[in-house]
This record gives structure tokens, C-alpha cells and sequence, in this order.
């Protein structure tokens, strides 16, 4: 059979895109692929408990035929606490492909579908008086806060609403190829055809939208380098997740929920809040068996902790000759795991300052108690370079002035978490790959966005813009 549109890919980029196509026209034969599962079929022992670590550090294999905290239909997103940013202040780069004003009615379309299938009418306000005064202390130290409304799904919540979706999805037509890689596409004439398989089954359709999220990365900038297809390397992120209490963050977790800073740093570096977490837990995520940091939050507070998370990451900038930072950050976190003998580092940020390893003894008599109890005691000065550590212990002093409490010897720090920014293809500003007709790139994976809002909201532009050909 051949389809009118193809997806690889069902995270924010690929569901957002089939709903816009099969919205606007029920005609439409549409076929989503992935190689992970359903959503109703993607478990991750590690969350539930079932297991310590991920069997892929100690084995050599995790889930079959893919990771079900990264790969599957929702993405990677599927198992985060669903923080869902309206702004176009952060969270990707579309406002160099489209205006800021359209850019953000693609935001509230995907807002609106999450609405529609059970999202929490709850939305932050950061232009509160009590935001003023915690941005006027943060200027006072050189922090830059980043406004966002932010609608919180909440992680088991996230689930319901993307398994809703989903079977909107089966009901009105779009079909679904799960546990199936697609390892090329095929091209003709300078236009896409269709999309090849690992097992060397052919799919052919007029349209191709390759979504394949950050775990797919690698993948797409190997196929569209053998088709020629010209790119461009960005940065990494290399930090730590911190744990502290909801106490030291309460102004920050009742006004803003998620405190977005920025910070410039002596050394020259940018550090940067990230995925803030009230009442959440620290989690471990495997990124292709590199173990990494990263942390998530419920909707029902009664699955909450007593403790808040978040990430500081510091962003790294690579010049000629070297053009693998990926690979760098992957390594950085590499060494974390093998001093970890499979796992993630977690020390106190007193130690840390000290130049001393944490002990589970130290830990055990801290204020904080870890909510990742598979997280190992040990040193980061050991896997972090030197610039990266001094930039996080910059940022935490800094960060001391505006949640005061955040400095003492107590506060957790987990490493590494890092977040890899994808090579980013040519393309127009509509998303289609310049040299290949109807071929369009979309997403995290492509290096265009940086969460759910901003990826679904590339998602339905290019489904407007498949639209907009075929009248």
C-alpha cells in the first residue's frame, strides 16, 4: 500500500503530526513506524522497581528490540512529569525557522490537544508580584529568570492522556508499525519515495516525516548523510541533577513550579536550571548504555517526596578540528559509571566542596535523603572536567541568593546528567530538507527542539505544510 505521509517516529513530533494530518483531512492514509512499543506495552523495569539497574550496564542488553524509557509511542517524554512550557523562550529553536506569534499558536494547538484529552487546566502565572521580587533577586546576583506558563501533566497522568491519544489515533484511521527500525529512506529524482526497514521490507508514500527524537539521532544524521543531506553540529550539555528539600525551594515550586535560570559564568561557560522537579524523584535513564541522571514528578501528591529536583547543565561549545560533542559528553558520563560500577554518582555538595568522595556513611547523616537509592556515594571531580565543576559550584553559590539554602553541605548532587543536541539538517523554514522534496525533519531528534511543546508544535507545522501541497 502506499500512504500519503509516512512518520518515523511516535513521540510529540510524530502523534502531533498524524492528529493534525487526520483532523484536517480523514482521507489521508497515514502510517506511523517506531522501533519501540506501544504505550501500553512500554514498562520500564528500572521505574517500577522490578530491577536496580538497567540489565544493558551489567549484560550488554536492556529491553527488547529497544529502551522503553526512550523509544515508544510519547517518546522519551512519555516517562518524564510532562512539563509542558508555553513560551518561545525556551525549549527549542523553531523561532529560527518561523515568527515568534506563530510559533506560539503551534504551541497552543498542541496545548489545546492535551486539554482535550484529560490535561490539567492548571497553568502557572510567572507574572506574579511574588515572581517580580524572586526575579529581582536573581538579578541581583546575574541570573536571568525565563518566564513560562507551564501546564504540569504529572508522569502517571502523562501516560493516560498520551494512551488516550493514542487510541484517538487508532479510531480515526492512522496506522501504527511498532517494534519495526527504519534504517534508510528511498529517494528518486531528488524527491522522497519511502522509507526502508531493517529487515528490508519497503514502504512507499509521498510524504516522509522523520521525528525520530533524541535516541534516534545518530540514526538520522547517518541516513541523510548518505543522501547528501549538508548539517550542522551543535553544543552538549554536561551537569548534574540536584536534590534538595521542598522547603529551600518552596518560593520557587508555589509561584513558578519550574524556575528557568541562566547564568554566565566567570570561566566563561552558560549554566542553566533545567527540569525542575517539586516532590519528585531522581531517576536513571540509558542513553545507548551510558547511564545517566534525570528525575521526574507525579501528579498525585501523594507519590511525592519531600524533596525537589532539577538539573544544572553547562553548555559546551567545541571548535575545528573536533566535531564529535556527543561523544565527549558520553564519555564524561562513561567514567561516572564505571566509578559507579554501573550506576550514577551521588555526593553532597559539601564534600564536593571540600575535594572529598561521599561516603553512604556522610550521606546516611545528611539532611537530605536520596531518592534514588541505587545512586552510588562517590567524587565528581573525579568524571567532571575541571571547567564543568567550577561553573555548577558557581551556579549553586549564585543560585543561594535567590533560594536561600541551596549552598549547605547538604544538597545532593547526582552525576552526570548531560542532554545531547542533535546535528541539525538543512531545511527550509517549513521543515522540508533542502535537495529532498517532500522529506521533512522534525523534532528533538533533529536538533530543531528541546521538549515536548516546542516538538509538537514542529510536528503540526509540517503537517500544515503537507496539507497545504497536496490542495
Amino acid at each position: 500500500m502506499e500512504y500519503d505521509v509516512i512518520i518515523v517516529g511516535s513521540g510529540p513530533t510524530g502523534y502531533m503530526c498524524a492528529y493534525k494530518l487526520k483532523e484536517a483531512n480523514p482521507e489521508l492514509a497515514v502510517l506511523v513506524i517506531d522501533r519501540g512499543k506501544d504505550i501500553t506495552s512500554r514498562t520500564c523495569p528500572v521505574l517500577t522497581h522490578k530491577l536496580l539497574v538497567c540489565p544493558k550496564t551489567t549484560k550488554g542488553q536492556g529491553c527488547i528490540p529497544s529502551c522503553n524509557m526512550t523509544t515508544g509511542f510519547g517518546g522519551a517524554g512519555a516517562f518524564s512529569d510532562g512539563k509542558f512550557n508555553i513560551t518561545s523562550q525556551f525549549g527549542g529553536w523553531l523561532s529560527d525557522y518561523i515568527d515568534e506569534d506563530k510559533l506560539l499558536s503551534l504551541i497552543d494547538y498542541c496545548d489545546q490537544v492535551n486539554l482535550k484529552f484529560g490535561a490539567t487546566k492548571v497553568l502557572t502565572d510567572p507574572y506574579t508580584e511574588e515572581v517580580r521580587k524572586i526575579e529581582q533577586r536573581a538579578i541581583g546576583v546575574g541570573l536571568m529568570l525565563l518566564r513560562a506558563k507551564v501546564r504540569h501533566l504529572g508522569t502517571e497522568e502523562n501516560l493516560k492522556i498520551l494512551t488516550r491519544i493514542k487510541k484517538h489515533l487508532d479510531e480515526i484511521g492512522v496506522k501504527f508499525l511498532f517494534e519495526k527500525a527504519v534504517t534508510d529512506i528511498l529517494v528518486k529524482d531528488g524527491q522522497v519515495t519511502g522509507v526502508k526497514l531493517e529487515n528490508g521490507d519497503e514502504y512507499t508514500a509521498k510524504n516522509v516525516v522523520l521525528g525520530l527524537g533524541r535516541e534516534g539521532s545518530t540514526c538520522l544524521e547517518k541516513i541523510l548523510h548518505s543522501h547528501g543531506v549538508r548539517f550542522m553540529n551543535n553544543q552538549v550539555d554536561i551537569g548534574v541533577r540536584v536534590e534538595t528539600s521542598n522547603i529551600v525551594m518552596q518560593d520557587i515550586n508555589k509561584y513558578l513550579y519550574e524556575g528557568k535560570f541562566v547564568f554566565n559564568t566567570a570561566q566563561g561557560t552558560m549554566v542553566r536550571t533545567f527540569c525542575s522537579n517539586p516532590s519528585g524523584h531522581v531517576v536513571i535513564e540509558n542513553d545507548d548504555g551510558v547511564i545517566l541522571a534525570n528525575g521526574h514528578s507525579y501528579n498525585d501528591p501523594k507519590l511525592g517526596s519531600p524533596n525537589t529536583n532539577f538539573a544544572l547543565l553547562v553548555s559546551h561549545k567545541f571548535s575545528e578540528p573536533f566535531s564529535d560533542p556527543n561523544q565527549f559528553a558520553k564519555d564524561v558520563a562513561s567514567l561516572a559509571n564505571r566509578l559507579a560500577c554501573g550506576s550514577v554518582i551521588v555526593q553532597k555538595y559539601g564534600d564536593l566542596k571540600r575535594g572529598r568522595r561521599s561516603t553512604p556513611k556522610r550521606i546516611a547523616q545528611g539532611f537530605i535523603r536520596p531518592t534514588l537509592k541505587e545512586a552510588v556515594p562517590g567524587d565528581l571531580g573525579l568524571c567532571l572536567p575541571y571547567k564543568t565543576l567550577k561553573s555548577i559550584i558557581d551556579m549553586i553559590e549564585a543560585l543561594n541568593y535567590v533560594t536561600p539554602g541551596i549552598a549547605t553541605e547538604h544538597t545532593l548532587l547526582y552525576g552526570v546528567e548531560a542532554k545531547f543536541y542533535s546535528a541539525r539538517p538543512d531545511t527550509d523554514k517549513n521543515l522540508e530538507v533542502n535537495g529532498i522534496k517532500n522529506l521533512y525533519c522534525g523534532g528533538d531528534g533533529a536538533g530543531i527542539t528541546r521538549g515536548l511543546a516546542q516538538a509538537g508544535a514542529s510536528g503540526v507545522l509540517i503537517a500544515e505544510n503537507i496539507l497545504k501541497e497536496a490542495q
